[in-house]
């Protein structure tokens, strides 16, 4: 049975109220829609709760790795059986698990099937043609401190074409440990603070794919109903309108598109060494420290430096790093942008290197290009 179906992935401190909101929004929605309520502290046992927050790092400094990996692999199961439940809902067949830890979790199948008989019961939420279709919410609840760990559900939704959107749950570090204290089984006080440090609430000036979200600032006596509504106005509008797909590319397209990507940035290397080189020039044209033979043997070293970084650049001897972009992010300044390059004719020493930030493609390329040159002159010193 096809169904509208919605992601909402909770964040925020231990003691935000993340689970209290979920049972709100849950309850509040029993005329409306399905709900499964994705509690990860109600599926992860208690033992494998760490004492801080390194879920990317791996390390732990009692040495409990085995205590980490475990604690992964029963993210790894709830992510797996997320999508379990879409697929499920969207009438699609079960997809062979191959995973080498589809046995951590050997009843968490029974624990979604337990509140997701979404299927079988009577729809919610009608269509135009009187069938009864069911409508589904998927409440995401854990403290998703890391965008990185939001990502993930987002690709599921992308994945499926289902909506998205994320509630952020703000709240001072002393009112969450407070509450945190009140709990059953509090969370350590000192993974707490640690994890306020680390904490990425949703950017959708920066991070277009979390432009469905909503802040609920506890800081400023917001209005708790009035939260509660617009939450729910965020889940009907994510729902209404799902992320979509990106479409899936044939292997000669796929090849098509890298080779275009490669020749673009071989073109934009090559205009920004001929301008480096050309600046270069001019500089020791103007410093009349050179004769006429100096000058042409400086050209020729230039552009032999220049043709052996394309060469390295095409045959993918160079890599280029993950820079923000090849230009400068709206609003924020080009860091190591270079208009000129004159500064780099000043080689009396190869110790004498400028660090050139890497933020966009002429930066790095600048960079390459005076290392370069830089052991060339060191080489000919010696």
């Amino acid at each position: 049975m096809a169904s509208r179906l919605c992601l909402l992935v909770l964040s925020g401190l231990p003691g935000s109220g993340k689970t209290s909101l979920a049972r709100k929004l849950q309850e509040s929605w029993q005329a409306e829609l399905a709900v499964v309520h994705v509690c990860f502290d109600e599926l992860i046992p208690e033992d494998l709760k760490l004492e801080r927050p390194e879920e990317d790092e791996g390390e732990d400094n009692n040495g409990d790795q085995q205590a980490i990996s475990l604690w992964k692999q029963h993210r790894r199961a709830i992510h797996r059986n997320v999508e379990k439940l879409l697929r499920k809902s969207k009438s699609l067949p079960e997809v062979e698990n191959n995973s080498t830890d589809h046995d951590v979790l050997p009843d968490l199948d029974a624990k979604f099937l337990k509140c997701a008989k979404f299927a079988e019961r009577n729809g919610r939420g009608g269509d135009n043609n009187g069938e009864r279709q069911s409508s589904l919410a998927v409440i995401i609840d854990d403290n998703m401190y890391y965008r990185s760990m939001r990502y993930q559900y987002y690709q599921l939704a992308r994945k499926y074409t289902v909506g998205f959107c994320e509630v952020f749950l703000h709240c001072d570090v002393e009112t969450a440990l407070q509450r945190n204290m009140e709990r059953r089984s509090p969370v350590a006080r000192e993974t707490v603070i640690a994890m306020a440090t680390k904490m990425e609430p949703p950017n959708p000036h920066r991070h277009t794919w979390e432009v469905m979200s909503f802040i609920y600032d506890q800081t400023t006596g917001t209005d708790e109903e009035a939260a509660l509504e617009e939450i729910r106005e965020l889940v009907a509008v994510a729902t209404a309108n799902p992320v979509l797909a990106i479409p899936e590319e044939s292997m000669e397209e796929k090849e098509h598109s890298r080779l275009v990507c490669s020749m673009n940035v071989l073109h934009q290397a090559d205009q920004i060494l001929r301008k480096c080189i050309s600046d270069v020039m001019g500089s020791a044209k103007a410093d009349n420290r050179m004769g006429k033979a100096e000058l042409k043997v400086l050209g020729r070293q230039l552009n032999k430096i220049r043709a052996e970084l394309l060469d390295d650049l095409k045959h993918q001897k160079l890599q280029l790093p993950p820079v923000e972009s090849v230009g400068p992010q709206p609003g924020e300044e080009q860091e190591g942008h270079m208009s000129s390059c004159s500064s780099l004719t000043d080689m009396d020493s190869p110790t004498e290197v400028e660090v050139i930030e890497v933020k966009t493609l002429e930066g790095y390329i600048l960079r390459l290009f005076r290392e370069r040159r830089a052991a060339n002159t060191g080489n000919k010193a010696t």
